[in-house]
């Protein structure tokens, strides 16, 4: 350690003292110190249990597992990982603590066992410390990983990261033996924690509970005791325990029960080298654990470390992705390994020089140009590997897997490896217990289950047959979603209802999405619609100061109430309620909306949405029909309003019969100029379809203030034109059409030939036309035909 790298004071003295009692092997508490899943680690912790004939091993882990410390010793295919959740008013979590074949933490459990010494975990339960730590993998190495003092010596050793230290130092030496292995990661952990600046509230309530349950157990047995916990803690438990001084020993007060929990559990659930692998910032710990367990079960087995397996994996790997490796490029991998070893005074091939090895030999050019590499790719998941655990037969379920397994079999519902699609009408009462059961798993983020088609209950294009397609698969991580999804009630609509609530509380900001939810809601059955979820929903009403997001909740909400017969929401007094708010607020947002243009349409959907409410509405709406009629009319004769807009209020009053045709005619003659034009008979012609297209003088009139636009104002205005007239099928078009010609006369005029290019091409063409004739008259070259 340099003074001068250092702002703590530290007495030199003491810190020796401090780390030659942790490095002691002949006492009645002896620290362990792991990195958690360190193979290095893993190999030694038996030696060091069997060196101090220990009576009781003491191991970083959950102490509200201890009951159950029998179902994790059975014979389950690792990695497993014990799984810890609560849920609370506040907030639904689950935490996990990995298991791996070299774990340290595992292999203590296993070898405690079999010489019959005490078993505990020892860490404060996850529910008194989730408020304070939002890590979720509690086998992480946060704490290591941060600070001047990892900063400092990377540098000095001239090593990239805390891995590729931690590698140096101990896992690529291969000679280590339990006296040095203490020395090194003691020495290495406790220089952390002195140039740590602030041990965190989490780690000191959690270091004071451990020393707790230390010097109980101490008071209990006859025998040394060892205690296996991260590197990190070792010095503060053994300060706290024999009275040295240590940064961080103090210990904050904390109420037994901090959060208010209604429900919490701990089981053991499935993991993978997937989920270990993938895990990143204050959930990190050992990567690719697919070579570390290579270089465990090598270092067990007393053979020199050999990194050819790893390469034979490669080559497969990359077969599997369809590329070829050549012998020339596994030579050039092969040499630039062993370089790169011997550059950074190995004696043989580790992680990093391998995946450095594969940069500098195979890939050319596409990191250079951000682009991914099979090659990198290949030698990721060759070093990640792929085991997956699975529990052993007898292993405890938490309630919500059970009632899961048991709702699939009474459905009828197989779920296999082979996959079958199923489909259902949600007419039938059999398949709309179907879905409803499937909607709650998918909530659920159970693995397997995926709607693959029917009918879209969001847009609502088309209803006419109500019908869903499903997708049913195993997947290798079922069992573990089934497990984890139990943080959120022990009954699978109890468990789908507070997801929902989770959902909207946390991640739900606008009126459009918590009404869009509710709709999901409705699919998974009435009973996971919460009062809370209402509650949100019309909180969201209250603030929210966008109209199209509530013109676009009004429309999900009218589905709920007055068609939703098969999900049992129609006539909801709850559900009326909320409708009666929003058909209110969306009316007034309506009056306040400036002279925006619609771009996207969601103006125009947003009044049809209040129109279609309005139009089934019954004593459920808070508004009478002079009302309804005042606010369009104001909102049809506001100059600041868009054409658009106007357009649809002028149609709904003329649908209503509150407005004449040539109340109607007045306001197109309004907005007669090119680039308004469009745009009000797009809002007129989409709320006011079936009285526009029947109206003689409407079509009159737009056929002659066509005529009056030039070529550039007609080409400028189509656009907007074509898409109003969107709104009528190709039927309503003719029979305007054939209205027009009646009104001018020309009954006998035979049907238009169908043009051959598209309107935009031909609109091109009699722009280009006219103004060929003006550049003529201009000239004088107009032809004689006197």
């Amino acid at each position: 350690m340099t003074p001068e790298a250092n702002s703590v004071e530290v007495d030199e003295s003491e810190v020796n003292r401090l780390l030659e009692r942790l490095c002691q092997l002949e006492t009645d508490v002896v620290f362990f110190p792991v990195r958690h899943h360190s193979p290095a680690a893993a190999t030694l912790v038996a030696r060091c249990i069997d060196a101090c004939q220990a009576a009781a091993v003491l191991i970083e882990g959950p102490s509200d597992y201890n009951e159950h410390l029998d179902e994790l010793l059975l014979d389950h295919q690792l990695p497993i990982s014990i799984y810890s959740y609560f849920r609370s008013s506040e907030q639904t979590r689950g935490a996990y603590y990995p298991f791996c074949e070299y774990s340290p933490e595992w292999l203590a459990l296993k070898h405690g066992s079999q010489i019959g010494a005490t078993l505990q975990f020892i860490d404060l339960p996850w529910t008194h410390v989730a408020r304070h730590d939002g890590a979720a993998h509690r086998y992480a190495d946060a704490e290591l990983r941060k600070g001047r003092y990892v900063q400092w010596l990377c540098e000095r050793m001239q090593v990239e990261d805390f891995d590729d230290l931690w590698d140096k130092v101990v896992e690529s030496q291969p000679h280590l033996d339990l006296g040095d292995y203490m020395r090194r990661v003691h020495s290495l952990c406790f220089h952390i924690r002195l140039w740590e600046e602030n041990i965190s509230e989490a780690d000191r309530l959690r270091e004071a509970f451990m020393a707790e349950r230390i010097e109980a157990v101490r008071q209990e047995v006859s025998g040394p005791i060892v205690v296996v916990t991260g590197g990190f803690h070792c010095s503060a438990l053994a300060a706290r325990l024999e009275g040295f001084d240590c940064p961080g020993i103090d210990t904050p007060q904390y109420d037994a029960a901090p959060v208010p929990i209604d429900e919490q559990g701990i089981a053991l659930t499935t993991y993978s080298y997937e989920r270990l692998d993938n895990l990143s910032g204050y959930n990190a710990g050992m990567p690719s654990p697919g070579f570390y367990e290579h270089a465990y079960r090598q270092r067990t087995s007393g053979e020199p470390f050999s990194h050819q397996r790893l390469l034979i994996d490669l080559v497969a790997q990359l077969r599997e992705r369809k590329q070829t490796l050549s012998t020339a490029d596994l030579i050039a991998v092969e040499t630039s390994a062993q370089a790169l070893a011997a550059i950074r005074e190995r004696k043989h091939v580790w992680r990093r020089d391998l995946i450095d090895a594969v940069i500098l030999a195979l890939i050319k050019d596409e990191l250079q140009y951000g682009c991914a590499s099979p090659f990198l790719d290949a030698v990721h998941a060759v070093l990640r590997g792929q085991r997956r655990g699975k529990l052993a037969e007898g292993t405890r379920m938490p309630p919500l897997v059970l009632d899961i397994l048991g709702q699939l079999k009474e459905a009828r519902i197989e779920v296999s490896r082979r996959g079958h699609e199923i489909e259902l009408d949600l007419l039938n009462p059999e398949d709309l217990a179907k879905s409803r059961l499937l909607h709650r798993l998918r909530i659920l983020g159970i693995i397997g289950f995926q709607r693959t088609g029917g009918t879209d209950f969001l847009t609502r294009d088309d209803l006419q047959r109500l019908w869903e397609s499903w997708k049913i698969l195993w997947g290798p991580e079922f069992d573990s979603s089934c497990i984890e999804a139990s943080r959120y009630g022990t009954s699978l609509a109890d468990a789908a209802s507070n997801c929902l609530v989770e959902v909207a509380q946390r991640g739900i900001h606008d009126a459009e999405t918590a009404a869009a939810l509710l709709v999901e809601a409705a699919k998974a059955g009435i009973e996971t619609m919460s009062t809370t979820l209402l509650d949100k929903l019309q909180s969201l009403i209250h603030t929210e100061t966008q109209f199209t997001k509530v013109a676009a909740a009004l429309g999900h909400l009218t589905f709920l109430y007055h068609h939703d017969e098969a999900f049992g929401t129609a006539k909801l007094p709850q559900v009326g309620e909320i409708l009666s708010e929003v058909f209110s607020r969306s009316l007034w947002l309506l009056e306040l909306l400036g002279n925006s243009p619609d771009v996207d349409g969601s103006l125009i959907h947003g009044m049809q949405a209040i129109r279609e409410t309005y139009r089934r509405a019954d004593q459920t709406l808070a508004i009478d029909h002079d009302e309804y009629v005042h606010v369009l009319s104001r909102i049809e004769q506001d100059k600041h309003k868009p054409p658009a807009v106007r357009g649809a209020a002028a149609g709904m009053l003329w649908t209503l019969g509150e407005a004449n045709s040539e109340q109607v005619l007045g306001d197109l003659l309004t907005f007669a100029e090119a680039s308004q034009l469009g745009d009000f008979l797009t809002g007129l012609f989409a709320l006011a379809r079936e009285v526009a297209q029947r109206d003689p003088q409407l079509v009159q009139t737009i056929d002659r203030l066509l005529l009056e636009f030039g070529s550039d104002d007609f080409q400028s205005a189509l656009p907007s034109l074509r898409l109003a007239f969107t709104y009528f099928t190709p039927r309503e078009k003719h029979h305007m059409l054939t209205t027009l010609f009646e009104s001018l006369g020309l009954k006998d005029v035979r049907p238009l030939n169908k043009l051959i290019v598209n309107e935009t091409v031909a609109a091109e063409a009699l722009a280009m036309e006219e103004r060929i004739f003006e550049a003529l008259q201009h000239y004088g070259l107009e032809a004689d035909h006197e």
